[in-house]
Formats: C-alpha cells, structure tokens, sequence
C-alpha cells in the first residue's frame, strides 16, 4: 500500500513539474510575442489618435478616423500606393511568367551539353544571394544612359531581373519531384512543350507557384534600397514614401503611424487570407535542400 502511494505521488509531482514546465514556457513565449508585437500594436493605435494624442502615448484615448481619413485623401501617399501595387503586379506577373517556364525547361529540357542546365540553376542561385549595392553604381550609370531614372518601368525591370531567380529557384524542387515518365509520355504522344507545361507541369506544382508569387509579392512591396536610390516622389513606392515622410511632412507620429498602418495591412490581410496556400507550398518542396 505504501508502494502504491509513493508511486502515485512521484507521478502527481511529474505531472506537477509537467505542468509548470509547460506553463512556464508558455508564459515566456507570450511574454516574447507580446514584446515583439508591441511596436506594431502602438503603430496601429497611433493611427486612430490626434496629434495631440500621440504625442502623450497612452492606451486610454478615444478612437478617431480623423488622422487615417488626412492621409487616405493625401494626393502624395495615393500615389505611392499606386506606384506600389503597380509594381508588385506587374512583377510578380512578369516574375511568374518568365520564372515558371524557365524552371520547366532547366527540369525536362534537353540541352545540347550536359550538365548545362545544373549549371544555369546554380547562376540563379548566385543572382539570388547578390546584394543590390554591390550594383547600385553600374545600375544607376545604366539607367542614366538610357534615361530610366525616376521611371515606373526601369524600377519594373529590376524587380523582375532581381526576384525571376527566386521563381526559378522554388518552383525548380517542385518540377524535380515529378516523374518523368509523365513528361515521357507525353513526348511519344506528340505533346509540344508548351502543352506540356500547361496541361500536365502547372496544376501538378499549383501550390509551389502560388507559394512563389506571393514571396515574390511581398519582396517587391517591401523592397526599399533600390526604390530609394532609383526614383523621386513622382515614381517612389510606400516604403520609400515613408522614409521621405518627415522631410516632406515633418514629424507627424499620428499621420506616420496611420500611413505605415496602410503600407503593413495589405501584406498582412493578404497573407492571412493565402496561408494555406503558402504553407502547403513551402512544405511540399520549396525550400527543401
């Protein structure tokens, strides 16, 4: 009987330490998430305050639409805005367009030496890792040349030339894990290449695209150095907007909280709303080594 008891108060203690480890972890891990959240928490409240308001911080306030309703009618972040989502549209589309086939032509093309294609993927690989200030200079002497400063279309052409490689590169491991055989037989059917990526590649590696463009969407409306360097108010995106904000505005916490809260639901609500997609995409090869 006194067995039996002792057995049954080590494990009462192990569930006990169990459960305080668990909660102990628990804690930390809110404490941490709360920590990290605060900024964008204090961010977001700010944009429903006055001037006034924001300048004394304080979570007890009366929440007013007056400061988002000035920055959503200011001419200059509406065009921001637009300049942004030009660009991450136009990217992602034309990062797409030319990032898929290529990956599908390196997989099941037949080039003419071997181990060409191996070697095309690791240059992709390589433009990935370059930082763009290692060519800022020979960029920006390129764009003057040719008059692309300041221009929705040589910015364009960049985001595609830097963020295709990222295409390539993570809808690669996806061609890669298909059979073979299926791109065989589809050769001794008569099956031209393009069919071949349409009809049997493409919905075969659906989440490996959509888990790309949408990286790819949120690199281009995040991407900052080479906007800022690149172009001037009339063709700067949001970020580059809010970094000139308080040159053009002067310091205006109120107004600069509510037009960050502008340039950050977007991503947020649109990966909320995509992260099936998203994960499916990087678990099912993406990223895999």
């Amino acid at each position: 009987m006194k067995q039996h008891r002792s057995l049954e108060q080590i494990h009462r203690a192990m569930r006990t330490r169990r459960i305080v480890r668990r909660t102990a972890l628990a804690l930390v891990i809110y404490a941490l998430g709360i920590l990290y959240f605060f900024p964008v928490l204090y961010m977001f409240t700010s944009a429903f305050k006055t001037e006034f308001q924001a300048v004394y911080p304080t979570f007890n306030f009366t929440p007013t639409l007056e400061t988002l309703q000035r920055v959503l009618t200011n001419p200059s972040i509406i065009n921001a805005l637009r300049n942004s989502v030009f660009q991450v549209v136009a990217g992602t589309f034309f990062c797409l367009l030319l990032g898929v086939p290529a990956a599908f032509q390196l997989v099941f093309g037949h080039f003419k030496k071997s181990g060409s294609a191996e070697k095309l993927f690791v240059w992709f690989l390589v433009t990935i890792i370059l930082p763009p200030v290692a060519i800022l200079i020979p960029v920006y002497t390129w764009f003057q040349e040719f008059g692309l400063i300041n221009t929705r279309g040589g910015l364009l052409i960049l985001y595609i030339g830097f963020h295709t490689p990222i295409v390539i590169w993570m809808v690669y491991s996806f061609f890669s894990d298909l059979p073979p055989q299926l791109m065989e037989a589809a050769d001794i059917d008569g099956c031209a290449p393009w069919r071949k990526l349409w009809s049997i590649g493409l919905p075969l590696v659906r989440p490996g695209v959509i888990a790309a463009g949408l990286l790819v969407a949120v690199f281009i409306w995040n991407e900052f150095f080479l906007a800022f360097n690149l172009t001037g108010n009339r063709v700067a995106t949001l970020p580059v907007y809010l970094a000139r904000f308080r040159e053009q505005q002067g310091l205006y916490v109120a107004q600069l909280s509510a037009a960050s809260t502008v340039a950050v639901l977007p991503p947020v609500v649109f990966g909320w709303m995509t992260q099936k997609a998203l994960v499916r995409g990087l678990t099912k090869g993406a990223v895999k080594g």
